[in-house]
Order: C-alpha cells, then structure tokens, then sequence
C-alpha cells in the first residue's frame, strides 16, 4: 500500500525533479526564437491536461463503460485550475496584454505551488496498491508536466521576477475563490456531495485544521514576496558587481 514517501515515492520525486530540470536547463539553451519557447510551453500545457483526462479512455477501455470523477469535470482542487490556467497562458496569442499577465503571474506561481504540494503529498497514491495504477500514474505525471510548464513561464522570460507579482497572486487567489465559491454553489443547488473545492468548506488535511485555505494562502503571499526580495537583492549585487569588473577591465585596457 502506498504511503508517504516510502521508496517509490522517494524515487519518483528525485527521478522527476531531475527529469524538470534537465529539461529546463536544455530548453533554456536551445530554445531561442519565441516560437520555439512557446510551442514547449503549449506542448506541456495539453500533456498536463490530456494526462489529467486519460483516466475515461483507460478505464474505459478496461471496463467497457468509464465513470467521470468530479475533479475532471469541474475544477475542484487548486491543481485543477492551476492546469487550466495553464492552458489559457499557452494559447492566448497577446502575451504583452495586461489580461496575459496576470493569467501569466497566476499560473506561474500557482502552477508551481500546486505541483509541489502534490508530489510532496500526493493523497491519491496514500492507501493505493501500486505507484502504477493509472489513476495514481497519470496524476503524478500529470503534476509533473505542470510543474514543468509552470517554471518554463520564469525560465523562458514570461514572468519577470517583480514586487508588484505578489499583488497580482493575491488578486489571482480572489479569482481562485470565486470559481471554488461557484463550483460549491453548483453542487449544493444539484442536490450533490459538498466537493470541498478550493477547500474552501474545509481543510485539505484534517490531521491539520490550521492549514486552511487562508493559512495556505497567506503563506503562499509570504513565499513570493520573500523569495522576489532575495532575488533582487541578488541581481543588484551581481549587477553592481559586473559593473565593478567592466571598469577594472576598461582601466587595465587604458593603462595597457
């Protein structure tokens, strides 16, 4: 029975993280004209969502009738808007438009977190017989093409790297709420289960109630606008320190 991190989960987070950044390392040194870049970020867009839906044909194909689960049909986790999202940011033409940066930010950083947090707990494998049944498989790599596209959009030069993207999260996570507020809405109106979604309802961990949508939020905040303070201080430093060595070069040239 899978639990967390035992050794198939261990090794397909080292194996996987390894796999994102080969691919991101090449990608950033090959890729050069923006078509390129944007033919990777729209081939990671549809894996992530074809993956996520390939649980129809494969269980109808095992079993000659296939039951559609909630999370493909409406878009109950965090993940699941984050991958649609991620679509939208592949395909939308205008990518110097206000509208596309800010599904560009949001999908970046939601992306990321979203994929993160489900390779480090991935609730679907807890209980189950084996790292490769479908239903777990196609949600690990599933994550793991998002987390993928997700960082391609700072890699390849999509979404700088500013103050003013912590703002723009927050506003983003306003959306992510409205749309869990709706899909809650729907399923109460139909008559059907509480679908949690944005764990808006509850939290995603009852062994841990004080993670709630809003502790998580406030955290993801935090993350961003601590890392983007670090990062900016790093670059004017090494920015003043290129400075420094192109002047020493051009004063050794002078005195040559």
């Amino acid at each position: 029975m899978g639990s967390l991190f035992d050794l198939p989960h261990l090794l397909y987070i080292v194996i996987s993280l390894g796999i994102t950044v080969l691919l991101l390392v090449y990608a950033k040194k090959t890729l050069v004209r923006q078509r390129s870049k944007d033919r990777f970020l729209k081939t990671f867009g549809l894996l992530t969502f074809f993956l996520h839906v390939s649980v129809l044909w494969v269980d109808f194909i095992k079993n000659g009738t296939a039951s559609v689960p909630d999370n493909v049909l409406f878009p109950i986790y965090f993940c699941n808007l984050s991958m649609y999202m991620l679509l939208l940011t592949a395909f939308v033409e205008d990518k110097e438009s206000k509208f596309y940066r800010f599904v560009s930010v949001m999908t970046a950083y939601g992306g990321f977190f979203g994929a993160m947090i489900s390779l480090m707990y991935p609730t679907y494998y807890l209980g189950s017989a084996s790292m490769f049944e479908w239903g777990v498989f196609k949600s690990m790599t599933s994550h793991s093409a998002m987390l993928i596209g997700s960082l391609w959009l700072f890699v390849g030069g999509y979404v700088p790297f500013r103050k003013s993207n912590t703002a723009v999260y927050f506003a983003g996570l306003i959306l992510y709420g409205a749309i869990g507020l709706v899909v809650n809405g729907i399923f109460a109106a139909a008559g059907l289960h509480d679908p949690n979604a944005m764990y808006l309802s509850a939290p995603p961990l009852s062994e841990a109630p004080f993670l709630s949508c809003w502790t998580i939020s406030g955290l993801m905040l935090l993350v961003i606008h601590g890392f983007t303070l670090v990062w900016q201080r790093v670059a004017a430093i090494q920015g003043e320190k290129d400075r420094n060595d192109g002047a020493a070069g051009s004063a050794d040239a002078i005195a040559r």
